[in-house]
């Protein structure tokens, strides 16, 4: 199950992290000059966190999959980015929606807690999910998921180093798009890394061998994981000093504004000042 679920793990990395040499190719959206897509989306990512009702909110995520879809991307890879949105959402957002957390009318009791004080903190006399509490938690949920969806509809649309250049030429420091840069690059390195030296574990294993050794195990094969990619970074940074690189995002393609970057823009700031205004 473990193997399984590693594997199924690093696929769904394989994806997400996939170069995206084809997304000039899939529809006009993948056309769009960088910069564009940068001002655009994220002007629109922006207004989305100031929204507090669910109906703009709704909205906001259903444009950004009407976005993707007739854009021509891979539906497959904006919705695998929206994966971890439910766990981590729900995870964060479920205390809300109770009596503890957020008062309200009740809607569902859970159970009798008895009442009284519990340190400087009052305990209600029954454990219930509010009303209030409720819409709290679905407006968290709601807002992942849109912000979440218009990141991957920005990824999924540009080719990364025409990402990282149309950060430079917005004027993001050089530095951060370094970093990013070599962490897209070498993030699924390091993932496989990581099954590589479990997968390697499992074939030298006959059975359980008790959680303290497999704990020391799991201690060890972080070490090595570390070691491995100490010594790419070491490689590559030597490599790219001797080769003289400055920091600097270079492409094939030489961006372009062009009037239909223009709208593309103008459309998501109307898009975003709507939202505002539906609050």
């Amino acid at each position: 199950m473990v193997r399984r679920g590693l594997g199924g793990l690093v696929g769904i990395a394989t994806v997400l992290l996939d170069d995206g040499l084809a997304a000039g190719r899939q529809g006009w959206l993948g056309r769009v000059d960088a910069r564009a897509k940068l001002l655009g989306l994220l002007s629109v990512l922006v207004a989305t966190t100031f929204l507090r009702n669910l109906g703009p909110l709704a909205l906001c995520l259903g444009a950004a999959w009407a976005l993707a879809w007739f854009g021509g991307l891979d539906m497959r890879r904006v919705a695998l980015a929206l994966l971890a949105v439910p766990a981590f959402t729900l995870a964060l957002a479920a205390p809300a929606a109770f009596n503890v957390v957020t008062a309200g009318t009740p809607l569902v009791v859970l159970c009798h807690l008895g009442g009284g004080h519990w340190g400087p903190w009052r305990v209600p006399e029954f454990l219930t999910v509010t009303d209030r509490g409720l819409f709290v938690a679905a407006r968290f949920a709601l807002r992942s998921a849109a912000c979440v969806s218009l990141a991957s509809v920005l990824a999924a649309a540009t080719r990364p180093q025409d990402l990282f250049k149309g950060l430079r030429g917005l004027g993001v420091p050089a530095a951060f798009v370094m970093v990013a840069a070599m962490m897209t690059r070498y993030l699924d390195l390091l993932l496989r890394s990581a099954e590589e030296i479990h997968l390697a574990k499992l074939s030298r294993s006959l059975g359980g061998v008790g959680v303290a050794r497999e704990q020391a195990w799991a201690a060890a094969g972080m070490g090595e994981l570390y070691r491995r990619s100490r010594t790419v970074a070491e490689s590559v940074a030597e490599a790219m000093v001797s080769r003289g690189y400055t920091g600097e995002v270079h492409t094939l393609r030489q961006g372009r504004w062009s009037w239909q970057d223009g709208t593309f823009v103008a459309g998501c700031l109307a898009f975003g000042a709507a939202l505002l205004a539906l609050g």
